[in-house]
């Protein structure tokens, strides 16, 4: 049988004899295959082949320029203070579809561009990085660093882990769990204090609040919204959840500095940004207003 698979290094066309044969690559190269079509004497095909690119732009008041072109950048997360971006980049686009990459950090002072804990795969949230790893065996757990490289990184949980972020107090929230069924955690930074938040299981952690008060998450078929200490969570959707590709934002995220809680429709690629007071990132009466600009074929957006 011939397939098309990646590897690490991108896809190529592969074949094995069935049914317990060694796969053997037949196509190497810079480029990638995909698709199969043999001619109808079984002595030759045709694929598709080429290449990808993808490049980081950034949207101020200045209006709009490139960050980089190296790479496949993905998951880009502005530092506390917006004068630094962070992202993932990868040699091949394959791994950002998986949002694997290492951790690149951009300076938008001065635009110097360099590479963060080289050899770690991950996503990072502001001056210290958490994030996954995956290891050989493909378990995920979760890792702590500094990005001034003076301590190495270090394990927080064993817990087979898919998304983290740091809260407003520096703990750790997490997706993780022993088997398939994943749960929503918190961790403290020196690795003590694991404690389950929800009893519900739990898909995707999309973002934490600013202020550490409020969780965005996947349950379910649904979004929903839980208070960080605890109480009842507010439904923003009962059957819009979905994993956002890398190149596309969680479908409810904050904004850095709290001002709006953002909605991301991943089908029609569109984010609409809910106004919020001063020093109020979440409020139940929200929900309304949730629905409403949800709805609406236009609004405030962001690409």
């Amino acid at each position: 049988m011939y397939f098309s698979a990646s590897i690490g290094k991108g896809f190529h066309i592969w074949r094995q004899r069935f049914p317990d044969g060694v796969p053997d690559q037949i196509t190497t190269g810079p480029t990638e295959e995909g698709g199969i079509a043999f001619a109808p004497d079984g002595r030759s095909f045709v694929t598709s082949v080429g290449s990808s690119q993808s490049t980081l732009w950034i949207h101020d008041r200045r209006g709009e320029r490139q960050v980089t072109a190296q790479g496949h950048p993905a998951l880009p997360s502005f530092s506390a203070d917006g004068n630094t971006l962070y992202y993932l980049s990868s040699f091949s686009s394959h791994n950002m579809v998986s949002g694997n990459g290492e951790l690149w950090a951009a300076n938008l002072t001065n635009g110097q561009v360099g590479r963060l804990l080289p050899g770690f795969r991950m996503s990072a949230d502001g001056s210290r990085v958490v994030f996954v790893r995956r290891d050989d065996t493909g378990s995920s757990s979760i890792w702590l660093a500094g990005l001034d490289g003076a301590r190495a990184p270090r394990q927080l949980t064993a817990l087979d882990s898919i998304t983290s972020f740091f809260s407003a107090n520096g703990d750790v929230f997490f997706v993780g769990g022993e088997g398939f069924t994943k749960f929503l955690y918190r961790i403290k930074e020196d690795g003590s204090g694991l404690e389950k938040v929800t009893e519900d299981p739990v898909t995707l952690l999309y973002d934490v609040s600013p202020d550490g008060k409020w969780l965005a998450a996947w349950v379910g078929r649904a979004v929903v919204v839980y208070p960080a200490e605890g109480g009842a969570p507010v439904l923003i959707c009962s059957a819009c959840a979905n994993r956002a590709p890398p190149d596309q934002p969680g479908v409810v995220t904050w904004s850095g500095d709290g001002k709006f809680l953002y909605l991301h429709d991943t089908q029609l690629r569109r984010t609409h940004g809910v106004p919020l007071r001063s020093g109020e990132a979440f409020r139940r009466s929200l929900l309304r207003d949730c629905h409403h600009q949800w709805s609406r074929p236009v609004g405030r957006e962001r690409s």
